[in-house]
């Protein structure tokens, strides 16, 4: 089956497949990791219901937005995305992984704050829980060597000429989104209302064994985990578990709506 085309401007958001759902079904609104813009989801419409519309989501200094200024503040990411999808009618999913995490947990509480835009559901994949920060010298300032070598050991970077020549091309925006994370100074995250689904890989060996279990915290809904085959980063041979996984709790939460 051909990728469907996805509709591109300037929006932060990159709608794959109908950008309409239609009146039983809802949006969800995918952000990737450190670096990462919207291809990571681009095949993930063949692999869902129809009545799930996938939304991909690229900050500025990513793939066609590449020149333009990068956002190094997690508020500022938030509000970049919680701006476009405010007024949006009908149900919000909100899916992150790794450092897309924080920020879609951030996103849902703007959302709720506003009351404009219904969030059904946040899931989390292989995602550290806001304030959840490595002691030592922070990532954002690792020497390029060293940082290059931290995504290869993660498995979000390949080790060889093609990875460092991919490395070379996102590093500025990889650096600007762990400087998002690791400077976000809130001294309480407060919860948010929607319920949570935190997926880990069975072999992520980059966050401690039950770190998941963190997210139930942040949450006044129900919060459930799931373990799927897979590392640390879950958006390359993984995905087919990982959407099986998502789309699994979000046909639940839509047959118990």
């Amino acid at each position: 089956m051909t990728a469907p085309r996805p509709r591109t401007s300037r929006s932060v958001l990159v709608h794959f497949g109908s950008p309409d759902p239609g009146p039983l079904g809802l949006r969800l609104v995918c952000i990737a990791h450190a670096g990462a813009g919207a291809a990571p989801f681009r095949l993930w419409s063949e692999l869902v219901p129809d009545w799930i519309s996938v939304v991909g989501v690229r900050l500025p200094g990513r793939e066609s937005r590449l020149r333009e200024p990068l956002l190094t503040s997690m508020e500022h990411v938030a509000r970049h995305i919680a701006a476009e999808l405010e007024g949006h009618t009908g149900p919000v999913a909100l899916f992150g992984h790794c450092f897309g995490g924080p920020v879609a947990f951030r996103v849902a509480q703007l959302l709720e704050e506003k009351q404009e835009c219904e969030v059904v559901r946040l899931v989390t994949a292989s995602a550290p829980v806001p304030g959840r920060v490595t002691a030592g010298r922070l990532t954002h300032e690792l020497p390029s060597d060293e940082l290059y070598a931290s995504l290869v050991t993660a498995g979000a970077m390949g080790d060889g000429r093609y990875g460092r020549s991919i490395f070379e091309l996102t590093e500025n925006a990889i650096r600007a989104d762990f400087q998002a994370f690791e400077t976000w100074s809130a001294d309480d995250f407060g919860r948010i209302k929607a319920p949570v689904l935190a997926v880990r890989g069975d072999d992520d060996r980059v966050l401690g064994e039950g770190s998941e279990d963190e997210w139930a915290y942040l949450t006044e809904g129900r919060f459930t985990t799931r373990s799927v085959r897979g590392g640390h980063f879950l958006l390359g041979d993984a995905v087919p578990g990982l959407v099986e996984a998502v789309a699994r709790q979000l046909a639940d939460d839509h047959a118990g709506h």
